[in-house]
């Protein structure tokens, strides 16, 4: 997104030799904004706002280190320098579906396009979660392989998927259950994921767009009024 402004509007009127250093004054004034937001203002309230629908984890630093900025005469640019970043980020900054992931794609072939959510609680407890409540890349490799058949047990028990596709002989005893994937391990029978039809349409976590233009009204005109004064000094 871009944001320009009306100096003017901002700090009022200014005299002749005010407006001939605005245009250094602006420029600093949106470096220094640009920096202040993708480094602490953004990162800052998504620790605040982005986490799992549990309301478990917080945000990976790959995620709070995802904003770029640049600035061009009198233009603040704020990005994503890539594609891996606006997949994953999109849903949060503007609802929709979740990324898919390749553990999602492995429910989706062993259930026929079902999409499982997550049982945060469980997974926690079996130790399958990172410090920030995604699953560990080990956990879902041996989930993925066991949903495909490469591998016959996921920590020293088996992998049973419930569902109302699901043949009465391969649900495990487990005709009662609601949909979902089950670890079993002896008599213990543990929910990994829910499975429902089709994946859920995400809300807006953090309205970014709006978070860094309403910060930006809040801050510019300071950061602009101390620039034009060091500007003014130095002529």
């Amino acid at each position: 997104m871009a944001i320009k402004f009306d100096v003017e509007k901002l700090i009022g009127k200014l005299d002749i030799i005010q407006k001939t250093q605005i245009p250094f004054a602006a420029k600093q004034a949106l470096k220094q904004y640009g920096f202040l937001v993708t480094k602490k203002l953004l990162p800052a309230e998504m620790s605040k706002t982005l986490d799992a629908p549990s309301g478990a984890g917080q945000p990976i630093p790959f995620t709070l280190s995802a904003f770029r900025y640049g600035v061009n005469e009198m233009t603040l640019t704020i990005f994503l320098p890539d594609d891996k970043r606006k997949e994953y980020l999109y849903p949060a900054f503007y609802g929709g579906k979740p990324k898919q992931t390749k553990l999602q794609t492995s429910i989706e072939k062993a259930t026929n396009g079902m999409f499982g959510v997550p049982a945060y609680g469980n997974l926690r407890a079996l130790g399958a979660l990172t410090q920030y409540a995604d699953i560990k890349r080990s956990y879902a490799s041996q989930i993925a392989g066991s949903l495909s058949g490469m591998n016959k047990q996921i920590d020293g028990g088996r992998l049973v998927v419930v569902s109302k596709l699901s043949k009465k002989k391969d649900r495990g005893g487990l005709q009662r259950k609601p949909d979902g994937i089950y670890r079993v391990k002896g008599s213990s029978v543990i929910r990994l994921f829910t499975l429902i039809d089709k994946p859920p349409t995400l809300p807006v976590a953090l309205p970014y767009e709006k978070f860094v233009k309403e910060t930006a009204e809040q801050r510019l005109p300071s950061l602009l009024s101390l620039q034009l004064q060091r500007a003014m000094a130095s002529r």
